[in-house]
């Protein structure tokens, strides 16, 4: 009796505080060779395990955060775009926000002809368009991404969804601030910021990480204060203020830092790590 009593025991989810985890990529997840630390991974599926779904929230595209999925192990739903789409489980669109097409087009064709050093990346659902394949910025991303871009125009290649999901703007630090400065003055209503130096990524105003771990909450069942946020970059800001328990990466500009509730270890130093034993300590790695 008593062993059946011990078997019970271990196949039953404990109550746990924390219900849900939201973790951004690059510069938190990653460390600088872009790669998940193995015991980062381990404790990421142990979590999972206890059905405490470890949600990827970044910039990216699908395509290129199924990868870390499955380097992972794990097939939690995801935030895309910087909260633009959230894709379920299955790979499904739980939820969109997109710039039209008529203002894409038009956007793109200010670029074409006043910023011509500009590379501009087109990205809707599972599309990555470019005008050239063979441009340096473009193949260090693919690099980057492990992933091909597809040379075409917007056009053609979004007429069906009339829309896309975000515009990624890259080239030299000069060029991207004269350009974010002209979007913001021509485009007020639309998403503008920097993700990098070099990057800048152009997207619906109502997009918002936050809305989209807000949106997953709500799929859960779960309140935001059951939620931990985990985030490095200015994009993360709005994430790491909207959940109780947050946690900016020891790598993160100093506003960034001030802007959640605790401040782990950098990301080469398995900041993530640190963060989620302190949270989950009690349960084995």
């Amino acid at each position: 009796m008593k062993e059946n009593k011990d078997n019970k025991r271990e196949n039953q989810v404990p109550d746990l505080k924390f219900k849900a985890i939201f973790s951004d990529i690059d510069g938190t997840l990653l460390d600088s060779n872009h790669q998940v630390p193995p015991n980062t991974g381990r404790k990421i599926r142990r979590l999972e395990t206890l059905q405490v779904p470890f949600v990827l929230v970044s910039a990216r595209m699908p395509d290129a955060m199924t990868t870390i999925q499955a380097e992972i192990g794990i097939s939690s739903p995801m935030v895309c775009y910087s909260g633009a789409l959230v894709v379920g489980e299955n790979g499904e669109h739980l939820y969109s926000c997109q710039v039209g097409l008529l203002e894409a087009l038009e956007i793109k064709a200010l670029l074409y002809k006043e910023y011509p050093f500009i590379c501009c990346n087109t990205y809707g659902g599972s599309k990555w368009v470019v005008d050239d394949d063979k441009n340096a910025w473009v193949k260090r991303e693919e690099e980057i991404t492990s992933l091909k871009a597809r040379v075409g125009t917007i056009e053609h290649e979004f007429k069906i969804e009339q829309g896309i999901h975000k515009f990624l703007l890259m080239g030299q630090k000069e060029e991207i601030l004269k350009v974010e400065k002209r979007i913001k003055k021509e485009y007020p209503h639309l998403s503008v910021a920097r993700s990098n130096e070099y990057y800048l990524e152009v997207m619906n105003g109502a997009v918002k990480k936050s809305k989209g771990v807000e949106f997953l909450c709500h799929h859960y069942g779960i309140s935001m204060d059951e939620a931990i946020a985990f985030g490095d970059g200015h994009n993360d800001i709005d994430m790491l203020k909207a959940v109780k328990t947050s946690y900016a990466m020891g790598n993160a500009p100093r506003e960034v830092r001030e802007s959640a509730a605790r401040v782990t270890l950098d990301n080469d130093h398995e900041g993530l790590l640190a963060a989620l034993k302190e949270c989950f300590g009690y349960f084995e790695s």
